[in-house]
């Protein structure tokens, strides 16, 4: 793993993380947020969706995009702290960056490390207040309104049961269940982007959600926990699309927060140097295991 200090899209102070043929890149004045990741001799590679003119938002928070670590559900507490700058901490195999909410009283740290040439971002949430907390992590990256989105929508083995959770309508927005952006495959229900507003989630027991534009295709793996509890009817897998922007989102189970108390989810970033088409869902799927 190298480590340098950089300037990225319009942020001073970020952190570039190189690892093989890849890079990811950290901003410390906003977040924790990652804004950069793609192959490390382009720097037009970025397969992430960056807000370069800063004009996206709600209220007083900026969507700034990259990958950005919230806590679910979705409340104002959700928002809070995002526009902070972040504490750093190198390790000899790890680079953590930290913000504290006074409001929440919650810590959050997105620690970057590398596995195999693949980039493992792990957030961790404390509890640093008196009282008790209930949330989640959930981990949302924004990427271009391009390619197609993919996630596992069925349990495993032979009993088989397929689930798909669509917001019809929520605060401001509205997902039209018809849309042509939704066609449900045999294993993998797949997202074309066509600036719609819309939001889909499922429980996703096999633990990863993608997408594949152009000349690569990016995956995000995580470890689905059985019989936990997950938010918004029991979603680990979520994605959003907009005219402006999609997420890829990934969330932890639910729990009680003591005070002091930590909760982990960790996210394995892989991206391919092709275009894997999700249609062919057993080659991709293959492929995708054996990460």
């Amino acid at each position: 793993m190298k480590v340098s200090k950089v300037n990225s899209s319009g942020f001073e102070s970020c952190y570039e993380i190189a690892s093989g043929n890849k890079k990811l890149i950290v901003t410390t004045q906003v977040g924790p947020r990652i804004i950069f990741f793609g192959f490390e001799k382009d720097s037009d590679s970025n397969v992430l969706f960056v807000d370069n003119e800063r004009k996206l938002g709600l209220w007083d928070w900026k969507v700034y995009g990259g990958h950005r670590f919230w806590v679910s559900p979705e409340t104002r507490d959700s928002y809070a702290s995002d526009n902070k700058k972040c504490e750093v901490i190198e390790e000899n195999d790890a680079i953590s960056f930290i913000n504290f909410d006074e409001k929440t009283q919650l810590e959050k740290k997105l620690t970057i490390s590398i596995e195999k040439e693949n980039f493992i971002v792990k957030h961790t949430l404390t509890n640093k207040g008196e009282m008790l907390y209930y949330g989640g992590i959930w981990g949302l990256t924004c990427i271009p309104v391009e390619g197609v989105i993919f996630f596992p929508w069925v349990t495993p083995g032979d009993w088989r049961i397929k689930k798909i959770i669509y917001w019809e309508k929520w605060p401001g927005q509205s997902t039209n269940i018809e849309s042509k952006q939704f066609v449900k495959g045999k294993n993998l229900f797949l997202v074309y982007p066509n600036g719609e507003t819309s939001k889909v989630g499922t429980t996703g027991y096999d633990g990863f959600i993608g997408v594949a534009n152009k000349n690569y295709t990016f995956v995000k793996k995580y470890d689905y926990i059985q019989g936990a509890i997950y938010p918004d009817d029991n979603c680990s897998i979520e994605v959003y699309t907009s005219k402006n922007f999609c997420e890829l989102e990934t969330l932890s189970p639910l729990t009680t927060l003591f005070p002091n108390y930590s909760l982990e989810h960790k996210e394995k970033w892989i991206l391919l140097d092709k275009f894997y088409d999700p249609k062919e869902e057993e080659k991709l799927i293959s492929i995708i295991k054996e990460y």
